[in-house]
């Protein structure tokens, strides 16, 4: 028998049940049992009482006889009708009982049953029986030899002097008889009451062992688990229960522990997420903390490196120790890695090795092969990590992962995504930062010679140069002026935004903007329709009295160059909406500036803000983004939209402060 199963609770329960229902039933049964036969016993014992009782009334009948002998051959006749045929009757029938116990079975007629009963004597009563019945023998053929027969006139009174001089040895052989079955019944009586008080003791035994054993493997394990539940709902994430048994109860320890410690992990990653911000010492993390929910010898990450078709492999731990690969670049088409990154559940590779052997393209699952690993798992980041990727873990073990590893991964996904794109992001901006701090320096030291040749350039306007000449010089100017005017782009955008934040009307500082800049549409006869001239007031839902912290020089800058696009975008003689709406639940309020020229493709709508993407001829690309990241700097939300039968929308959502705060505020 297995010896998990030994340990089961299941069992062991089932097995004292049996142990309790076998030991009532032997009792019930064995006491049955041993009822009948002691009913047989006591008809027994009743027989030879009733043996007793033919000798007494044979002593008795002699006596009488004998001494009221009949005194005439009248009288003699009378007694021959009844003292022969009595005396006959008794000694046929106290023969009968004789031989029946001489031969160890009573008949029904005698015992007045249905069936006869079988005697079980022991052998000393069966030694007295047997003298009994030689002795009974001898007496029987001497008193039938003494009496004579009926027709012979019998000798009644010899016969009763017979039986009252030999009776006495066969009384005595009776009494025997009688004590001996009497003992041996009471000795029965008293070995079935020590069974059934064994039985019960036995029962007793098992039942307070039961519950011993019930109190020492499932009562204490429980207040145990109940103490850890206690414990990890009061935040003690990590807590183990001790295991001191191997049964049902163990398992649900087994399975708290593991629950206990994966939250122990979830919650150490969540930290790492707050805390954080490299993604080699990210990854190290997950190898360190996964490795006590999941079968990991390897454990790496591959991100996208620009190129949509490649994975660059960011960082490899084995054994929770950095390992380093003289490949980092792996292309995903045709792959497993294709696979994974297409699908929304963590994919299995069991067969390892065989899987990698039998395709050339499986050039990561090859290098996995060749460092050992048998059996992997490749968990798609999602776009939370805003740069696509996979996250591996891998073992030596063949078959080391199973369903339950897939759904623990499958729940934890999103929370180790969002660890790697928390971490991926903070990357990049540190990357972006540097990049910015490098930008800078770069504008700085170009724009010092550039500033000379712009100098330069004027100085070639003052002399008189050929036509030819005139125009190089206008045509470099004109140059000039735009490579400071993107540089001065590039350094805005490379460089953080600093807010100078105070509290302002929103619908003053705005109706002050558009009447500040009409003239920029006046060009083309387009006309702005300022939110104090809304035709549809019913739709309007804003607080004109709301006020916003805003830095009011960036904030002129954004709508600025939004209302630059909108005018160049707009058709001549056409009209500029500006609307304004407010949230109440979300406290925000939004600008809306619409313009009905012509609709912008989705796939360019899409791309606008990105830096240096630009539609225009002779544009830096760097409008819209520089837009974005002072929206941003604002915790407001920038959103355009586009289609023809509402024109180009560009709403700019900011949060609001209140509606009775000064500017000094």
């Amino acid at each position: 028998m297995p010896k998990k199963m030994l340990h089961s609770l299941k069992f062991q329960i089932a097995a004292v049940l049996a142990i309790l229902l076998s030991l009532f039933s032997f009792a019930i049964t064995y006491t049955l049992y041993n009822i009948d036969e002691r009913e047989k016993e006591m008809a027994a014992l009743h027989l030879i009482n009733r043996l007793q009782l033919i000798t007494n009334y044979m002593d008795m009948q002699s006596f009488n006889y004998l001494k009221n002998a009949p005194q005439s051959s009248s009288a003699y006749k009378r007694d021959i009708n009844l003292y022969y045929d009595d005396l006959k009757g008794q000694l046929n029938n106290k023969n009968d009982i004789i031989t029946c116990f001489s031969d160890e079975y009573l008949t029904a007629e005698l015992v007045d049953m249905k069936n006869g009963i079988d005697l079980n004597l022991d052998e000393s009563t069966k030694k007295t029986l047997s003298r009994l019945q030689e002795t009974w023998n001898t007496y029987y053929k001497e008193l039938n030899e003494t009496l004579g027969k009926r027709n012979e006139y019998p000798k009644l009174a010899a016969a009763a002097q017979y039986i009252t001089e030999n009776q006495k040895n066969i009384k005595d052989i009776e009494e025997t008889v009688v004590k001996q079955l009497q003992n041996d019944l009471k000795q029965r009586i008293n070995w079935i009451s020590f069974v059934n008080k064994m039985i019960l003791a036995t029962a007793f035994i098992v039942a307070v062992v039961t519950l011993l054993g019930f109190y020492i493997k499932v009562i204490i394990p429980l207040n145990r688990a109940v103490e850890g539940f206690n414990r990890v709902s009061k935040g003690d994430f990590g807590h183990q229960v001790m295991i001191s048994t191997d049964n049902e109860i163990a398992s649900i320890a087994k399975s708290f522990n593991h629950l206990s410690q994966r939250l122990h992990s979830i919650f150490q990653l969540i930290h790492q997420v707050q805390q954080g911000d490299d993604l080699d010492t990210t990854v190290g993390f997950i190898a360190e903390q996964f490795s006590s929910i999941l079968p990991i010898s390897w454990t790496s990450v591959l991100l996208h490196n620009g190129n949509a078709t490649m994975l660059e492999l960011q960082q490899a731990y084995i054994d929770g120790k950095p390992h380093r690969l003289p490949r980092t670049h792996f292309s995903i088409e045709a792959t497993l890695l294709e696979k994974a990154m297409n699908s929304d559940k963590p994919l299995l590779i069991s067969n390892l090795q065989e899987v990698a052997k039998n395709n050339k393209n499986y050039v990561f699952l090859r290098l996995l092969a060749k460092e050992g690993m048998k059996s992997a798992i490749f968990l798609h980041l999602t776009e939370a990590t805003k740069v696509p990727g996979m996250l591996i873990f891998a073992s030596r073990e063949e078959n080391a992962y199973n369903e339950e590893h897939i759904e623990l991964l499958s729940n934890i996904a999103h929370l180790a995504t969002h660890s790697l794109g928390k971490t991926v992001k903070m990357a990049e901006q540190r990357r972006l930062a540097a990049i910015g701090e490098f930008t800078s320096g770069i504008v700085h030291e170009v724009r010092n010679p550039l500033t000379t040749i712009g100098l330069a350039l004027k100085y070639f306007e003052r002399l008189e140069l050929d036509e030819d000449g005139t125009e190089w010089a206008e045509i470099s100017n004109r140059e000039s002026a735009r490579m400071g005017r993107l540089l001065e782009d590039i350094l805005l955008y490379a460089k953080p935004v600093k807010l100078n934040l105070r509290s302002i009307n929103f619908m003053d500082f705005v109706g002050e903007f558009i009447k500040d800049n009409k003239a920029i549409g006046e060009s083309k006869k387009i006309e702005i329709e300022t939110p104090n001239h809304q035709e549809n007031k019913h739709e309007i839902v804003y607080n004109s009295r709301l006020r916003v912290k805003a830095d009011t020089d960036r904030l002129s800058q954004i709508l600025l160059n939004i209302y630059r696009n909108a005018v160049e975008a707009a058709d001549t003689g056409s009209k500029i909406k500006c609307s304004m709406h407010s949230n109440d639940e979300a406290h925000t309020v939004t600008i809306c500036i619409n313009n009905q020229g012509k609709v912008i493709p989705e796939d360019i709508l899409i791309r606008i803000g990105e830096p240096f993407f630009t539609t225009k001829d002779r544009g830096t690309g760097l409008g819209m983004g520089i837009v974005k990241r002072m929206v941003d700097a604002h915790s407001g939300h920038l959103e355009i939209t586009s289609s023809s039968k509402n024109g180009t929308d560009v709403s700019i959502t900011l949060p609001y402060v209140g509606t009775e705060i000064n500017d000094g505020e």
